[in-house]
């Protein structure tokens, strides 16, 4: 999967003939490579959040997990068509909803995971879903920070920045669950 998007990105900037591609009118900075990616990779990892949020909001009997869910999932649609917005306005096709594709990307969880996650009830599924959902973040944030560190594009950058501490905050309050 990072090979393909590796390739998009490079075809793009190769047709554009320069390293950064789609300043827009309001005389904001190109964006670069690490932009694209960032939102490439961002939105299918956002999608399996949200995909797997909307399983824990039906199953769930424990409020916090609900919540949580709930909440995130909330946070990361919104965030999609942002991330989908700078894509389009860079002229880079919105990746497809294909989760077959996508289970293979770092920090994604992989198709028996979501489906040990589905077979799990009551407690066992709350303390799996907590734990996948704190993992998954953490791979949100790491992807975040490579973004903010690495990209050019003011308005991925204080996405990205908004996503660490989003999730970092959502990651603390599910360690503090699990300690309770």
């Amino acid at each position: 999967m990072r090979a393909r998007l590796l390739i998009i990105v490079l075809g793009l900037l190769a047709l554009t003939g320069c390293s950064t591609f789609g300043g827009g009118s309001t005389g904001e900075p190109a964006a670069n490579e690490a932009d694209a990616t960032f939102s490439l990779q961002m939105i299918p990892h956002h999608r399996q959040t949200i995909d797997i949020a909307k399983v824990a909001v039906e199953r769930s009997k424990d409020q916090f997990v609900i919540d949580v869910a709930d909440k995130i999932a909330t946070v990361e649609a919104g965030e999609i068509e942002q991330m989908a917005t700078y894509l389009r306005s860079w002229n880079i096709p919105v990746p497809g909803e294909d989760a077959n594709a996508t289970h293979k990307m770092a920090g994604m969880m992989t198709a028996k995971d979501v489906e040990s996650l589905k077979a799990a009830k009551g407690k066992q599924f709350d303390d799996l879903f907590l734990a996948a959902l704190s993992r998954h973040l953490r791979s949100g944030v790491d992807m975040a920070k490579n973004a903010q560190a690495k990209g050019v594009h003011v308005g991925s950058k204080a996405l990205a920045g908004k996503i660490v501490v989003s999730q970092t905050e959502v990651i603390d309050q599910i360690t503090a669950k699990q300690k309770s």
